[in-house]
């Protein structure tokens, strides 16, 4: 019987893959595993009928399902969202920010930051939920791929979940245009925007959504206590040069958790849920099913692992700085430094 996705030499060389993955893996076995699938997957033998671009183009549209009116429900949310960012705006933040008489500048800052805190902290909830209590896929991520089909269908509440990331990075992108505080890295954060959205567009259409779960969740929640630290910073300037001290300590506690959250889901459950999930596990429970794409997803989640200890240097210098009291407060790094000064002045 003949398999729908793999030739039947590419069948003979998956089932000549040695070794097997554990389901409590640590980072001796993340590197084991990896060096073992690696050497597989990437052996001479596989590829020599492979030729670039037509052998990738053709597994991507293999394996490619994302129907007209789901795009539709996505402009329709990225519309929605963003009028509820311009009442949240209007009718909690203005005020807020009035009655604690900020400086003008931080005025600017405060909403945009508020409206992140409010808005990862219900979609990071949801993903709880459902990682946990759901489908249990955070403590037994070798289950994403027990049921994994091209086309499959996506259950309602994950598709939730997806069209609203999306469509909030969709809205991000008109946020940075014409809603946000103007930084100098308005033309790198467009990018960022477009980017993240068009990875989550081609990880549902190829069905990798039960791992773009894993990968929103170890991510979001250290957006989470950034965006809490910025906005208590800029509560702890004053019009006239007044400060607050108390809100600067509580931003510096938060920063303080924000530095440890992204060690243990960045640096930590990051590579043993996600990286392990995707190399290792991947290849021995559904290749065979003909799950493709293999080396282009896991070079991207690699990509990010290497990004994820690329920022650390920064946060480093900026906790630093900050202990030896040498920095303004939790400035950001993005952010003219002469803003606050303009306005104590």
């Amino acid at each position: 019987m003949t398999h729908p996705h793999l030739t039947a030499e590419q069948v003979e060389n998956w089932k000549g893959l040695k070794g097997n993955f554990t389901l409590t893996p640590n980072f001796i076995d993340l590197v084991q595993g990896i060096w073992n699938t690696i050497s597989w997957y990437y052996a001479p033998h596989m590829w020599k009928n492979y030729v670039f671009p037509d052998s990738f183009v053709d597994e991507i549209t293999r394996h490619f399902y994302f129907p007209i009116n789901q795009v539709y429900y996505i402009i329709y949310i990225a519309i929605f969202i963003t009028l509820i960012r311009y009442i949240f705006e209007r009718f909690i933040c203005k005020p807020y920010v009035n009655w604690l008489e900020l400086t003008s500048i931080n005025k600017k800052k405060f909403p945009e930051s508020a409206w992140k805190t409010v808005f990862y902290t219900c979609t990071w909830t949801f993903n709880v939920y459902l990682l946990t209590y759901r489908y249990d896929y955070f403590h037994r991520p070798y289950l994403i791929w027990d049921d994994w089909a091209s086309g499959m269908n996506v259950p309602f509440d994950i598709q939730v979940m997806y069209f609203v990331q999306c469509g909030f990075y969709l809205h991000s992108v008109y946020a940075t245009l014409y809603m946000d505080y103007k930084r100098k890295d308005f033309y790198a954060m467009l990018i960022h925007h477009v980017l993240t959205m068009a990875l989550i567009f081609v990880s549902f259409a190829t069905r990798y959504h039960k791992v773009g779960l894993l990968v929103l969740f170890v991510h979001d929640i250290t957006d989470i206590w950034l965006e809490i630290a910025k906005s208590l910073h800029y509560m702890s300037l004053r019009k006239g040069g007044r400060e607050c001290p108390r809100w600067e300590t509580a931003a510096n506690g938060c920063f303080v958790i924000f530095f440890l959250s992204w060690f243990l889901f960045r640096l930590y459950w990051y590579p043993l849920k996600v990286l392990y999930s995707t190399g290792v596990v991947t290849a021995y429970q559904a290749y065979g099913k003909g799950c493709g794409l293999y080396g282009f997803f896991n070079s991207l989640l690699w990509i990010l692992l290497g990004l994820n200890i690329y920022w650390l240097y920064f946060i480093l210098q900026l906790l630093i700085r900050a202990l030896r009291g040498t920095s303004n407060g939790l400035q950001d790094t993005r952010e003219d430094e002469d803003d606050d000064e303009e306005e104590t002045t």
